[in-house]
């Protein structure tokens, strides 16, 4: 199985057991016709969840959120965790996670996991710390519409708004302190979500942001891991997203004979998909792996541009910890650096935190309980 190693990043399961059936319905998951014109991160619907361990509760949300141009009102779904402990109503942090590339078909949604919980990094950290913690599924999976894939403005009104979701619960006592965590995909998201917040979200006091292994610097990582194994699986995501966001012709960049197994290979997960969609995963990989490319999509018009406006970009107003594995060949250690140093050149109090000996897969599982103590003493300060 080469499922692994082929993600921005596949989640690994942490120290957080996976309650059993946790799945869910599609009724859930089914857009209401019309989409509520309301405020981003208004609720649409809750459905409780099995308690991930004991102190804890969770939810299943559905909320409203905005598309890619902050205008047009969609709706989004995750979940959000909560201490069972009384607290005053506004008192808890939040934590907005950002999980990294799961698929971008609806079943991939980290909500419609079978077991979803031990994928939110940090989960029991932050629980144990009395906070809130809010798990975005993003725009379009587990929900009508494609899945802006690597597209950060996308990721960061869901990561916000799944913010204003947990606060408009009560039962979750969340107030407007907020931190923003993601590994990978997630990192990116992040690293969005912290730039635009003071105007998207605005009333959210986000304090600080946290990013393991982020998809920075997309071209340039985009052109090391091009003919490989993950690069077959994560250019094919991207292919086939920006096909349907965008209406960008796969066929300038994939070679005519590749397509169907582009095509196969975006409608599958790495996470959640069961033995069988592993294992036909695995055969598409090989199949594309240093092959499918008939031209560099991030040198080639109109592709360069999404890679180009997708790459994050200061300035950023709060605190910002970014951990690197150096046995990561995904998100390689050089691209972090430089991404870094940008945000660094350009004012940004901001933090790199080196991994030794963790890859690509680890790198969120290994920085939680590094990310949430940096948290924990910057909400002591605040």
């Amino acid at each position: 199985m080469i499922v692994g190693a082929v993600t921005l990043a596949m989640p690994v399961t942490g120290t957080v057991p996976s309650a059993a059936a946790t799945t869910s319905t599609d009724a859930f998951y089914a857009t209401p016709d019309p989409i509520p014109r309301a405020a981003p991160g208004t609720i649409v619907r809750t459905e409780p969840m099995p308690a991930p361990f004991a102190g804890a509760r969770a939810w299943r949300v559905m909320y409203t959120s905005r598309g890619i141009d902050g205008v047009a009102p969609i709706v989004v779904t995750g979940m959000v965790f909560a201490p069972t402990a009384a607290a005053a109503p506004g008192s808890r942090p939040v934590v907005s996670w950002a999980h990294p590339t799961s698929g971008i078909v609806d079943k991939c949604a980290p909500s419609r996991s079978p077991k979803p919980y031990g994928d939110v990094q940090g989960l029991a950290e932050f629980i144990r710390k009395g906070w809130v913690v809010a798990a975005t599924d993003y725009q379009g999976l587990g929900t009508d519409g494609p899945h802006p894939y690597l597209v950060g403005t996308s990721e960061a009104h869901g990561v916000l708004d799944a913010v204003r979701a947990a606060i408009a619960m009560p039962e979750t006592a969340a107030g407007p302190d907020t931190f923003l965590w993601g590994h990978s995909q997630g990192g990116q998201a992040t690293l969005f979500a912290a730039r635009l917040a003071p105007t998207y979200a605005p009333e959210l006091r986000v304090l600080g942001a946290a990013a393991a292994a982020p998809a920075g610097i997309l071209a340039e990582q985009f052109d090391l891991d091009r003919d490989s194994i993950a690069g077959s699986i994560l250019g094919s995501y991207a292919v086939a997203s920006w096909q349907e966001v965008f209406g960008y012709d796969p066929a300038t960049v994939v070679r005519p004979l590749f397509l169907g197994r582009v095509r196969s290979a975006a409608g599958r997960c790495v996470i959640g998909g069961g033995a069988l969609s592993d294992a036909a995963l695995t055969a598409d990989a090989l199949v594309l792996e240093g092959r499918m490319w008939s031209a560099d999509p991030a040198t080639t018009p109109p592709w360069r541009e999404q890679f180009e406006a997708n790459t994050p970009t200061p300035p950023v107003a709060v605190p910002v910890l970014v951990t690197q594995g150096t046995e990561d060949q995904v998100v390689r250690p050089p691209t972090t650096a430089r991404l870094v140093e940008r945000f660094r050149a350009a004012g940004t109090d901001i933090e790199e935190r080196m991994l030794p000996g963790v890859n690509h897969l680890r790198a969120g599982k290994v920085s939680a309980p590094i990310v949430a103590r940096w948290f924990g003493r910057i909400a002591r300060s605040a």
